[in-house]
């Protein structure tokens, strides 16, 4: 039975959504300047589904047969059938890697259908980026799962730098054993409308995860972003952060969920949303979700939705520093903490700058 819902984007109407017109023409392997693209020692770069660089730890195993994801909504049924670019990587047991792994995805010609798998087995090590960056004028579809086993540690962060005009669906999809830990980043600083969710499950006894999460919507972009935690065993902790910036015209939602499941005792779920909205025409909306059905845990949301303080902007202007100079100082104030974080100093240059280009 073919399944026809489409993801649960609460407060975003994505029913014409056009996710399903995608351009999947075969496309030659193409050439391709690593220089302009901050390619690491240990990266793995892609081209609409060709590897055109591979150079990686020799700990690491790449390979490009990926497991399906699960049908939860009619995208991922279509992003496994229709997948033209694929990645899994590997950590075997105990191996700390002690290299960043960057891997980046480029669309030039075709629609970008990308699934990936990354793997950390027990006592596993890993500081994982993942950026897809869009040259074309083409819709896309994103799935991504991660498994950190028994006492792993996985930092990831996930950079969408997606086309103009066009609809982004990007799923990810996190497991975390006992004693794992996840701490994962999300930058959407892409120029499309887009619907993004991040589901984390804590499987294991004692398993963490923090998910922030930054987003930027200008001129008309609807953006739908869902970030969820679930504890499902005993001494586990979620926390989700959550930052957006909107401006023009433009919408954006953030729905934070944080689950925990019966008998999941002694856990902690706590989130946190802040969105600065520098527009009277824009829509900044926050909504948060706590499902709970265990009595012995601890549990919180805080959500604050404002515009530019004006103190603030007084106090610089005090300074010397003109009215534009100084919001620009506030709002990139905003953000900066979540892109210093990144360890690697041209990726952190290079997202500082989109972030200022986007924020005009």
């Amino acid at each position: 039975m073919s399944i026809q819902n489409l993801p649960l984007a609460e407060k975003t109407n994505i029913k014409n959504w056009a996710f399903e017109a995608l351009a999947l023409t075969d496309v030659t392997a193409p050439s391709v300047d690593l220089s302009a693209l901050h390619v690491t020692d240990n990266a793995v770069v892609i081209v609409d589904g060709h590897v055109v660089h591979n150079q990686v730890d020799a700990n690491l195993t790449i390979e490009t047969t990926v497991s399906a994801h699960a049908n939860e909504n009619k995208l991922l049924v279509l992003n496994n059938e229709k997948k033209n670019s694929t990645l899994k990587v590997t950590v075997p047991k105990n191996v700390t890697i002690e290299t960043p792994l960057s891997i980046i995805v480029i669309a030039k010609e075709r629609s970008l259908v990308h699934a990936s798998e990354v793997i950390l087995e027990t006592g596993a090590a890993l500081n994982y980026t993942e950026s897809f960056i869009g040259q074309g004028n083409f819709n896309a579809n994103i799935a991504s799962t991660f498994n950190v086993g028994e006492n792993a540690n996985l930092v990831t962060n996930t950079i969408n730098e997606l086309y103009p005009g066009t609809v982004v669906y990007h799923h990810k999809h996190a497991d975390v054993d006992a004693n794992g830990v996840l701490d994962a980043t999300n930058f959407m600083i892409n120029d499309t409308d887009l619907v993004f969710e991040d589901f984390t499950y804590l499987n294991g006894r004692g398993s963490e995860a923090e998910t922030k999460t930054v987003s930027i919507a200008s001129e008309g972009q609807k953006q739908n972003l869902t970030i969820r935690i679930e504890n499902a065993a005993a001494r586990s902790i979620g926390n989700i952060i959550n930052y957006g910036i909107t401006k023009d015209t433009a919408h954006l939602a953030f729905n934070g969920v944080g689950k925990i499941q019966k008998n999941a005792k002694d856990c902690d779920n706590q989130q946190e949303t802040r969105l600065l909205n520098l527009s009277k025409t824009a829509e900044a909306v926050a909504n948060p979700f706590l499902l709970i059905d265990e009595g012995d845990i601890t549990a919180g949301h805080a959500a604050s939705i404002g515009q530019l303080d004006e103190e603030q902007i007084y106090y610089l202007m005090s300074r010397g520093m003109s009215r534009e100079a100084a919001s620009k100082m506030i709002v990139s104030g905003f953000l900066t903490p979540f892109v210093d974080a990144l360890e690697d100093e041209a990726m952190r240059e290079a997202l500082s700058a989109r972030i200022e280009a986007k924020l005009g």
